[in-house]
């Protein structure tokens, strides 16, 4: 929900009321993520976003001061809300910037949870800084935060970006602020190879520009990409970091400095558990978003070989994106009254893809759908292209050695009888290529977690 001014004069609290400051506002996720946190934690609260234009701050502060327990600021408010606060902690005065207001006893105390949320995340992903060669991209405020934690856990800092003089002004502020810090300023083409930790907090890919990127190529050394743009999941330069390199985009990081604001205000501690639970809720929703706005769709259809965990994928997944769950099996097997097995034996291969032809059309025109095709459902044209008028078509490019395991004691398949593993070798071999042409996207992994996301990454 979003108040003008004028609602928000207006409004009369009937339970605690936490609200985020900005202009424009429009696009923000806070009241969707404070509500998920309120509701994770067990609190019977109101949170909404109120557009407020710079020269109505004041008003805002003193008409929050009276219906508010606290608030959120984004952009333009950070630096201006120093103005009408009676207190700040150390963090939020040396970064010059405020996301996070307390009411308390009569009086409005500032805070910043960016750098909370930045450092929760690096914690989260098990990466230590100290001793590290670490490259800030940027000279912005979420930059500053990047580069302010970085240096005062011991990382050896170096600022870069367009405007080295830019980059130079930040380095000696920091500097004033941690004298014994290590941090310098480097151009892009001179970073070191030994360089481990890369942070972007430019707006540099960032949708709509999402090829977008502060950096072409990164250093040999890379181990950790960490974006704080995450729309898109996968950013350009997260898609540059070495194979073996861990990526993060920005996500977690508002999520995890929402959540330290409601320890400001409560003294709530969440759990891990219902952190990732959020998280995945919040990822999962922006896919479907991305799925709308970018690809005109609003189906994600799963294909791959037997055994590649459709159904089990599809499941987990239309859970993250609240969404109904289709498995064209089982809606064929209910729709002929018979087992696969028994429609393969009664009508041929041939007069089974005719029936799951006809399943295709049927299902083409449903709407926020997962849908898990069965093994053989692309090998028509004519399928594929009803499959993909509202959905993504997604291939689980499941390795070979995990399919065989999962079949190992599957005796249902009419397509592998006899030797097992040779028919299940030749079958595989002949649809891979298949199912590659077809697809909008290929996914692999090994954990079901780690799927789901790369799903996401890939919209």
């Amino acid at each position: 929900m979003i108040l003008t001014m004028e609602e928000f004069r207006a409004y009369q609290p009937e339970k605690p009321t936490f609200a985020l400051f900005g202009h424009p506002i429009a696009h923000t996720m806070s009241p969707e993520l404070h509500a998920l946190l309120f509701a994770a934690s067990g609190k019977d609260c109101t949170y909404f976003a109120v557009d407020v234009p710079p020269e109505d701050l004041a008003e805002a502060m003193q008409i929050a001061s009276e219906k508010c327990g606290g608030l959120n600021l984004t952009i333009p408010h950070k630096k201006a809300v120093f103005d009408y606060l009676d207190a700040v902690d150390e963090a939020a005065r040396d970064l010059g910037s405020v996301n996070t207001v307390h009411f308390r006893d009569g009086k409005a105390i500032g805070y910043n949870t960016d750098i909370l949320g930045f450092s929760g995340s690096l914690e989260f992903d098990g990466i230590d800084p100290k001793g590290k060669i670490a490259v800030v991209c940027g000279y912005g405020g979420v930059s500053r935060v990047m580069a302010y934690h970085l240096a005062n856990v011991g990382a050896k800092v170096l600022i870069t970006g367009r405007n080295l003089a830019k980059a130079k002004a930040l380095r000696n502020e920091l500097r004033g602020y941690l004298p014994e810090a290590d941090i310098d300023i480097m151009p892009a083409t001179q970073l070191p190879r030994a360089t481990e930790i890369v942070v972007n907090g430019t707006p540099l890919g960032m949708y709509p520009h999402e090829d977008g990127t502060p950096l072409d190529k990164l250093p040999v050394g890379t181990t950790y990409v960490f974006d704080a743009v995450y729309n898109p999941p996968l950013t350009t330069i997260m898609r540059l970091a070495p194979g073996n390199a861990k990526t993060r985009n920005g996500l977690l990081m508002l999520v995890l400095q929402a959540a330290y604001a409601q320890t400001i205000w409560f003294g709530t501690q969440f759990e891990q558990a219902s952190l990732t639970r959020i998280l995945r809720l919040l990822a999962g929703d922006m896919a479907k978003k991305r799925l709308k706005t970018i690809y005109g769709k609003s189906n994600i259809v799963l294909c791959g070989f037997m055994g590649s965990g459709k159904t089990t994928i599809g499941r987990k997944l239309a859970r993250a994106l609240q969404c109904e769950f289709i498995d064209m099996d089982d809606y064929l097997e209910e729709r002929e009254g018979k087992k696969i097995s028994d429609i393969f034996a009664e009508v041929g291969e041939e007069g089974f893809r005719d029936i799951e032809t006809r399943c295709a059309h049927e299902i083409a025109d449903k709407t926020d759908c997962v849908i898990a095709l069965g093994g053989g459902a692309v090998l028509r044209a004519e399928n594929v292209e009803q499959y993909k008028k509202n959905g993504l078509l997604i291939h689980l490019n499941t390795p070979f050695y995990r399919i065989v395991q999962n079949l190992s004691r599957d005796t249902s398949r009419p397509l592998l009888q006899g030797d097992k593993e040779k028919q299940t070798r030749l079958l595989y071999n002949r649809r891979k290529r298949i199912y590659v042409s077809c697809a909008d996207r290929s996914v692999s992994g090994t954990r079901i977690s780690e799927i789901i996301d790369s799903i996401f990454n890939a919209i």
